[in-house]
C-alpha cells in the first residue's frame, strides 16, 4: 500500500494546530482531515476485497510474431463508486478508469508475442485508489494463461524435393538390421558396431564374430530437428529459431497431408521422438513446441554420429539446423549413400550457402 505523504504531512500539521492553538478554523481543519483519512481508509479496505481484475483473450489461438488485442476486465463488486483504478504494465500505466458499483470496466491493449510459449502476464496488475487519492493498493490479476503457438506455414509439394534416391528402395521401403533377431554370424569387420559382437562365440574361435540381424522395415521419411541452444547465436531475439520450428512443422504437416507417415527426432535438452501417422500426432508435436525452446547442449554432428543406424535406415532424411558447419557437413556426407536422399533446411546468410551435393538438396529457411 502506498500513502500520499503530502496528505499525512498536512494532517499532522492540522493536529498540531488543533491542540496548540485551537479555534474554529483549526478545529474545522482538523476534523476535515480526520474525516477524509477515515473515509479513505474504509473505502480502500472495502475495495481491496471487492475490486479485482481479470485478463482474458479475445481469440482462442495466437501465434508468434502476432500483435494481439487482450482484454483486461476490472470488476467492482462493491456498492460504492470506484473513482480511480489503473491498469499497470510493470511500472507503466496503461489506462486509468472509474467503475460504477456492481459493474465492470474493460481496458483493451495490444501485446506483441515475440516467441512461442505460455505467457502468464505476471507483470500486469491494477492499482486502486480511494476517493481522495490518499491510499493506493496494487492487486495482481486473475490471470488466464495465453498459449502462443509456432507460426503456421503452408507449403506446396514443389517447395522442396522429398523422396528416396533409389527406385528399388522406394518400392521395397528401406530396411535395417535388428540386432536382437539373430540370423547368422560372420567375422568382425572394421566399422561394425561393438554391440553386435557375440563374445561367447568370439572367445570360442579366438577371433571376433558379430551377429547379423533379420531385415526389418526401416523409415521412409525421417525429420531431424536440431533444437540446440547455439541457434540463438544467429540472433538474440530468437526469430530465426522460430522460423526453423515453423518450417519443420510445415514439412511434417505436408507429409501427413500427402499420406506419408514419418518419424520426427528432436535433438533438444533430451532426445524426443514422434511417430507421425495422423494429424492428431502432429497436433501433439505442435503442443510440445509451445512449451519447449531450443535449449539442447549436444552438437548436431555428435547427435547424428551416435544414431548412425537410425539415419542409415531412413530412405529420406529431412534435416533442420541453424547452420551448416564443416563438422556437421562431414557427418551428413557420411550418412549419405545411394539408398537414401537428404533434404537439408538451414538458416544462414545467402553468401554462406553451400553448393549442391549429389543426393543432397540444400534449402534456405526463410526463402
Amino acid at each position: 500500500m502506498r500513502i500520499d505523504y503530502r496528505f499525512i504531512f498536512g494532517f499532522l500539521i492540522s493536529i498540531v494546530l488543533y491542540y496548540t492553538i485551537g479555534g474554529i478554523v483549526f478545529t474545522s481543519l482538523y476534523f476535515i482531515f480526520l474525516s477524509m483519512f477515515i473515509l479513505a481508509l474504509l473505502s480502500i479496505l472495502l475495495f481491496s476485497f471487492k475490486v479485482y481484475g481479470k485478463l482474458s483473450t479475445m481469440k482462442e489461438h495466437y501465434e508468434v510474431f502476432e500483435t494481439a488485442k487482450l482484454n483486461l476486465q476490472i470488476f467492482n463488486d462493491s456498492r460504492i463508486f470506484l473513482s480511480f483504478v489503473t491498469a499497470v504494465n510493470d511500472y507503466e500505466e496503461i489506462e486509468t478508469r472509474s467503475v460504477n458499483s456492481r459493474s465492470k470496466a474493460q481496458v483493451i491493449f495490444n501485446f506483441y508475442f515475440p516467441k512461442r510459449g505460455v505467457y502468464e502476464f505476471s507483470h500486469l496488475s491494477i492499482e486502486i485508489r480511494d476517493f481522495f487519492n490518499i491510499f493506493t493498493i496494487r492487486k495482481a490479476l486473475l490471470k488466464e494463461n495465453v498459449r502462443v503457438y509456432p507460426k503456421t506455414r503452408a507449403l506446396k509439394p514443389m517447395d522442396f524435393e522429398v523422396g528416396v534416391g533409389n527406385e528399388g528402395v522406394r518400392q521395397s521401403s528401406s530396411s535395417i538390421e535388428d540386432p536382437y533377431m539373430t540370423k547368422e554370424m560372420r567375422r568382425y569387420q572394421t566399422g561394425d558396431s561393438l554391440k553386435r559382437i557375440n563374445w561367447k562365440v568370439s572367445a570360442k574361435h579366438g577371433e571376433l564374430y558379430v551377429r547379423l540381424g533379420e531385415q526389418t522395415k526401416g523409415i521412409d521419411y525421417l525429420l531431424v530437428i536440431d533444437m540446440n541452444e547455439d541457434i540463438y547465436k544467429l540472433d538474440e531475439d530468437g526469430a530465426k529459431e522460430e522460423m526453423l520450428i515453423a518450417e519443420a512443422l510445415a514439412v511434417s504437416h505436408l507429409l501427413l497431408k500427402e499420406g506419408k507417415e514419418h518419424k520426427v527426432i528432436i535433438n533438444g535438452l533430451e532426445r524426443r521422438e514422434f511417430d507421425m501417422r495422423r494429424m492428431q500426432q502432429h497436433d501433439a508435436l505442435v503442443e510440445y513446441m509451445v512449451v519447449h525452446d531450443s535449449n539442447g547442449n549436444k552438437p548436431m554432428q555428435d547427435f547424428m554420429s551416435e544414431k548412425t543406424e537410425v539415419f542409415q535406415g531412413a530412405s529420406s532424411i529431412i534435416l533442420f539446423t541453424g547452420n551448416r558447419s564443416p563438422n556437421l557437413m562431414k557427418v551428413v556426407m557420411k550418412m549419405k549413400d545411394r539408398y537414401n536422399r537428404i533434404t537439408w533446411f538451414a538458416i544462414e546468410d545467402e553468401s554462406k550457402r553451400e553448393s549442391e551435393h549429389e543426393g543432397i538438396s540444400m534449402k534456405y529457411i526463410g526463402e
